[in-house]
C-alpha cells in the first residue's frame, strides 16, 4: 500500500564527524531509495533537535554572564535554528 512518509533526518542521526556523517548519509539514502522504489511518497526534513539545544544553552549561558541577554523560550530557539538553516 502506497504511503506518504516523512523522515526527520539531522542532528544526532547524522553522527559527530565527517566519516560518521558520510556513512549515515549512505545508509539513509539506500533506505529512502528502497521506500521510493516500493512506491511510497517521501519527504526528508531536518530533525533540528541538537541545534535547538545548543542555541538554548548558549543564550542561557549568556544570560547568566550578563543580565541584558534574554533567556529564550523554546519556540524562539526553534525559529532561530530554522532561520539559520
Amino acid at each position: 500500500m502506497k504511503q506518504r512518509i516523512v523522515i526527520a533526518l539531522g542532528g544526532n542521526a547524522l553522527g559527530d564527524n565527517l566519516r560518521e556523517q558520510m556513512a549515515a548519509a549512505r545508509a539513509t539514502a539506500r533506505a529512502v531509495v528502497d521506500l521510493i522504489e516500493a512506491g511510497h511518497e517521501i519527504a526528508v526534513v531536518h530533525g533540528n533537535g541538537p541545534q535547538v539545544g545548543m542555541i538554548e544553552t548558549a543564550f542561557e549561558t549568556a544570560a547568566k554572564a550578563d543580565r541584558h541577554f534574554p533567556v529564550l523560550p523554546m519556540s524562539v530557539c526553534v525559529a532561530l535554528s530554522q532561520g539559520y538553516i
